[in-house]
C-alpha cells in the first residue's frame, strides 16, 4: 500500500512529523528553497524527465503530422499528462517522508487514482465554464445597455465574476494532488485544497506567478516560433526544430511546477 498523506485530523495515531515519517527539511523549506528541491528532485529522478519528455514528443510528432493524427494524440497529451503529475507528484511525497516504493508500485497507484483525478478537471472545468458564460453574458449586457447606471452594475458584476474566477481557479490549484497524494475523492481533494490555499500568504502569491509566467512563457515562446522569419536556413526546418525545443523546455518546466505543487500540498497537510 502507498503511502497517503492526508490532513493532520484524519491522521491515524500520533500526527507528529516522526510519527508519521516525514523528512528532515521538508516543513521548513521556504517557496525559493522548494524551487531549488524541484529542480534538483530532475537530476535525480530521470523517470520523471523520460516521462514529459515521452509527452513532449507525443505532440511534437502531432506537430509534425496531418491534422487527424494531430487530434488524435490530444486525448493521448490529456491522459498521458494526468499520469505524468500523479507519478511525479508521488515520487516527489517519497521523496519528502522516509518511505520507499518502486517505480512500478507508484506508477500503478496513480493509474489507481486517474479517475478521481479526471474527475476533478471535470468538475473543475464545469465551474470555470459557467464563470466564464456569465462573463460573457455580464460583457454582453454592458456592450447592450445604455443607463448610466446599468452600465456601472454591469462592470461591477463583470470585475467581480472574473475575480471570484481566478479565486477558484488558484484555491483548486492542488486538487489533484490531494486525489493522488492524499488519496481523497473529488470533492474532498477540491475542499482540501481550497483550505490549502490561502491568499494571506507569500507562497500563494507565488504560485499565482509562477503558472501565469509558465503560460506566458508558452504563448511568446509560440507566437515567436510562428511569425519569426528564417532566410538563411529555411523556415519549416528551423520552426520545427524550434517548437521541439520551446515543447520540451515547456513540459520541463511543467515537471517542476507539478513538483512544487506537490511539496506545497505535503507541507501543507502537515501543518
Amino acid at each position: 500500500m502507498v503511502y497517503q498523506f492526508k490532513r493532520r485530523e484524519e491522521t491515524e495515531g500520533c500526527a507528529c512529523l516522526e510519527c508519521r515519517n516525514v523528512a528532515t527539511g521538508t516543513t521548513r523549506r521556504r517557496l525559493g528553497d522548494i524551487l531549488l528541491w524541484a529542480v534538483g528532485f530532475l537530476r535525480t529522478h530521470p523517470s520523471v524527465v523520460a516521462v514529459f519528455l515521452l509527452l513532449a514528443g507525443a505532440q511534437f510528432v502531432g506537430h509534425l503530422a496531418p491534422m487527424a493524427v494531430e487530434l488524435a494524440m490530444l486525448p493521448v497529451i490529456f491522459v498521458g499528462g494526468m499520469f505524468a503529475r500523479g507519478y511525479t507528484a508521488m515520487l516527489a511525497a517519497d521523496s519528502l517522508s522516509n518511505e520507499t516504493h518502486t517505480r512500478g508500485a507508484v506508477a500503478k497507484y496513480t493509474l489507481r487514482r486517474l479517475p478521481a483525478v479526471f474527475a476533478i478537471f471535470a468538475l473543475s472545468g464545469l465551474v470555470t465554464i459557467g464563470l466564464m458564460m456569465g462573463i460573457v453574458a455580464l460583457a454582453l449586457f454592458v456592450l447592450i445597455v445604455d443607463t448610466g447606471w446599468y452600465v456601472v452594475l454591469g462592470i461591477s458584476a463583470l470585475l467581480a465574476t472574473f475575480v471570484l474566477m481566478i479565486v477558484v481557479l488558484v484555491k483548486f490549484v492542488l486538487a489533484a494532488e490531494a486525489a493522488v497524494i492524499g488519496g481523497y475523492g473529488p470533492i474532498a481533494s477540491l475542499r482540501v485544497s481550497w483550505g490549502i490555499i490561502s491568499f494571506r500568504r507569500r507562497t500563494t502569491i507565488v504560485l499565482i506567478g509562477l503558472v501565469v509566467g509558465l503560460l506566458f512563457g508558452v504563448v511568446v515562446s509560440q507566437l515567436s516560433i510562428a511569425t519569426a522569419p528564417y532566410p538563411i536556413i529555411g523556415n519549416e526546418t528551423v520552426r520545427d526544430i524550434a517548437f521541439g525545443l520551446s515543447n520540451a523546455t515547456f513540459f520541463l518546466s511543467s515537471a517542476v511546477t507539478t513538483l512544487v505543487f506537490a511539496h506545497v500540498y505535503v507541507r501543507g497537510v502537515l501543518e
